[in-house]
């Protein structure tokens, strides 16, 4: 079998979405990079960031990224421009700089919302929104019939949801850097996805904790419930669009970088009714949103 012929196989197991053995994947895409395969490469550093089937290590995360662009790899050398390393000499980061909490500022304290102004700067703003771009598929919601998610008229938005095939290292600093803020360890953060939303469409009136029910109560056993969302406006080049809280008439827009977060349940693990929403639909330009929502359990790995 060819190299490439291995990483295809190491990439069909992964878009399986399925429980797979996680240090066979990350023992054979090292293998692979280290044979100089240059995709495998790029791989490898997000494995090694998101300490998938390894330990976690900025500092391999980091090499690896290095190799890959050294290897003619235009994303990986993309994304070492957005970090500060020059792939030709290699280096460090500031790490603190990347990953440390940013300050909260309360907004309600019952039920919880803040924001954090400033969350993510300009070039990281688009960054996402183009990594984003050709992701975007229609968005699910959870169909409480058949206990499954299925496209519905409430939402009419898109979304990319970024997977371990799809993440990069500028996104592992950011999801450790919302886990920082939120002071929540990083694995209890699900996959992160970025909304767009074009005139007209929206996120109609929903909850983002999981209500307790038959179909529910396993997964909210073995993976916890979603005591956080954090949101970060990518732009602001839209009117309207706002995160509207509608039990408590309140409507709030961060500037583009700024993020927004609140809790769903209360202290006790009781779903909050206060905290219904919707993604109010942009009146003129696009609208982009990380979405991150929080556990509080560890979440799968991928």
């Amino acid at each position: 079998m060819t190299a490439e012929e291995r990483f295809q196989s190491i990439v069909k197991l992964l878009r399986k979405d399925a429980q797979i053995n996680e240090e066979y994947v990350a023992e054979e895409v090292e293998a692979l990079a280290r044979e100089g395969h240059a995709e495998a490469t790029a791989l490898a550093a997000n494995i090694a960031g998101a300490g998938y089937g390894r330990a976690q290590s900025w500092e391999d995360a980091i090499v690896w990224l290095v190799r890959a662009a050294g290897d003619g790899h235009e994303g990986a050398r993309r994304q070492l421009e957005l970090l500060g390393v020059g792939f030709e000499r290699g280096g460090g980061i500031d790490l603190h700089d990347w990953i440390d909490g940013r300050p909260q500022h309360s907004v309600l304290e019952s039920p919880c919302i803040g924001v954090v102004e400033n969350f993510l700067d300009a070039p990281l703003c688009a960054w996402l929104i183009a990594r984003a771009a050709p992701l975007q598929a229609p968005s699910l919601v959870y169909d409480p019939h058949s206990g499954r998610a299925a496209q519905d008229d409430v939402r009419s938005n898109t979304t990319a949801t970024f997977a371990l095939l799809d993440l990069d290292l500028p996104l592992l600093l950011i999801r450790e850097r919302i886990a920082n803020t939120m002071s929540v360890p990083v694995a209890h953060l699900e996959r992160t996805s970025v909304f767009r939303y074009e005139p007209g469409q929206t996120f109609g009136p929903h909850f983002d904790f999981l209500t307790p029910s038959p179909q529910l109560n396993a997964e909210i056993a073995e993976l916890g419930q979603r005591p956080f969302t954090f949101l970060v406006y990518l732009n602001d080049a839209f009117e309207a669009g706002e995160t509207h809280f509608l039990k408590l008439d309140r409507k709030l827009k961060p500037a583009a970088g700024g993020a927004l977060y609140f809790r769903n349940v209360s202290e006790s693990g009781a779903p909050d009714l206060m905290t219904e929403h919707e993604g109010a639909p942009p009146t003129a330009g696009e609208k982009w949103l990380l979405s991150q929502f929080i556990r509080d359990k560890p979440q799968l790995p991928g």
